[in-house]
């Protein structure tokens, strides 16, 4: 004699089922969670410890006497107010500036017909095949002859053009349909007044995602600001604790300097994280 298995009862064997495969893999996920995560705990708990504790293995992980004497010092003995200006002016200006020229590059090779557009787009995309070392001596040399060492110039403007960013922008272009542009060309619109009031508009995600790219990438970069900057009024936050010298321990001062140099970058990144997902995904709809 059989007995007939109730749609409830098969739903929640279903659902039992996908839950006991879905155990290992959310292990792993937190595992990985984990060791990528310790570290940024453990430079957060050491900056507010003090005494030999700081230099204990294994650490404290949750500081027995809290302090904030790291914090004040650093901020009493070092120019890291400035140098933490410095970093937010050129990662805004060169952030937006970047926009600006990924967006109207990737609307010329994506929506417009002229002599040897592939050619020159391919030309772009291998510019990411270069490391950045390698143009390290000739960005100073040209920086040298132009006085503009030790210049806001000279730290935001060799970022400006990003091929990744047009590569980028071109991608989720060519996802979009063109009917809103067509529409608005038969009006009597102006390539520029698509662009402003049509194309940037639908470029939101896309535009999120670079923007914190852009602004990480100047945010966190070190060897090039630490090259074309001598003075230390105009050093970025990486460089200028690079540079940095302190008459105590050193370590806990300088991993406050580290905690309060992270702060901007997760901001950021938590704003805009559902724009960043979302304009990944879409420019990689079509190729």
């Amino acid at each position: 004699m059989f007995t007939r298995t109730s749609p409830h009862h098969l739903a929640q064997a279903r659902l039992a089922k996908k839950v006991l495969w879905s155990i290992p893999t959310y292990v792993s996920l937190v595992a990985i969670a984990v060791v990528m995560v310790a570290p940024f705990i453990a430079m957060i708990s050491v900056s507010f410890q003090q005494g030999e504790g700081v230099s204990v293995f294994p650490i404290q992980w949750i500081p027995t006497a809290p302090t904030l004497n790291n914090y004040l010092h650093i901020l009493q003995a070092s120019d890291i107010l400035r140098w933490f200006a410095n970093s937010l002016l050129v990662a805004t200006v060169g952030t937006l500036v970047a926009i600006f020229t990924a967006t109207t590059a990737a609307y010329a090779f994506a929506r417009m017909d002229f002599p040897l557009r592939n050619v020159i787009f391919w030309s772009f995309l291998a510019m990411l095949m270069i490391p950045s070392q390698v143009t390290l001596i000739p960005q100073y040399l040209l920086l040298a002859q132009l006085d503009w060492l030790n210049t806001y110039q000279a730290l935001i403007l060799p970022g400006i053009t990003s091929a990744f960013g047009i590569f980028l922008i071109r991608q989720y272009l060519l996802g979009l349909p063109r009917d809103f542009e067509e529409a608005a060309r038969i009006d009597g619109a102006s390539e520029l007044q698509i662009y402003l009031r049509i194309v940037l508009p639908m470029l939101k995600p896309a535009i999120a995602t670079l923007g914190t790219i852009q602004f990480l990438n100047y945010w966190n970069d070190f060897l090039y600001p630490l090259v074309v900057t001598t003075d230390s009024n105009m050093r970025t936050l990486p460089a200028g604790l690079a540079t940095l010298q302190t008459p105590t321990s050193g370590l806990p001062e300088l991993l406050a300097g580290a905690t309060i140099a992270i702060v901007p970058t997760v901001i950021v990144f938590l704003a805009l994280q559902r724009y960043f997902t979302r304009g990944i995904v879409m420019s990689g709809l079509k190729g």
